[in-house]
């Protein structure tokens, strides 16, 4: 990005620049020069989100040199993690992890209330999925089954 662009970025976004967090996705290739400019546009928060975390691509490695504030867990993983127990131990030590160096666990994919319910019990910090909400341009209310669920949990 060209000083001009970064300054017209800036310009136009500069009221939701400081919210905003830029996705590192897994078809991305990990270029640390590119996310270093990213990181320096004027006004950015410099907030990172590691998406899929746990598939194929953003592993580890990726984990140590981004350093985000959001680790997103791959779908696969949070899919049936009420069942599995192998899930939720991967769960578990991504959260231990994160936790102890102030990132932010989203659990992504989530379908159903008992994987809503199992991780939540592991720590995630963050929900994401269908038993929310869909997605849309403008985010939709949670579902109200989703809501009760967790405005129960609240009561516990």
């Amino acid at each position: 990005m060209t000083e001009a662009e970064q300054q017209q970025y800036h310009q136009r976004f500069s009221h939701i620049q400081p919210r905003v967090v830029v996705e590192i996705t897994e078809a991305e290739h990990l270029d640390m020069e590119m996310i270093q400019k990213k990181s320096e546009t004027e006004g950015f928060s410099g907030m990172f989100a590691l998406d899929d975390y746990g598939s194929g691509y953003n592993s580890e490695i990726n984990l140590l040199e981004l350093n985000p504030a959001f680790v997103k867990v791959d779908i696969t993983i949070v899919r049936d993690i009420d069942k599995d127990a192998n899930k939720q131990q991967i769960v578990a030590n991504i959260v231990e992890y994160a936790h102890k160096r102030d990132m932010m666990v989203i659990a992504e994919g989530l379908e159903t209330p008992e994987e809503v319910l199992m991780s939540l019990k592991l720590g995630v910090d963050l929900l994401q999925g269908y038993f929310l909400a869909r997605p849309g341009e403008i985010p939709p209310e949670i579902s109200v089954e989703a809501y009760r669920l967790i405005q129960e949990l609240g009561k516990k």
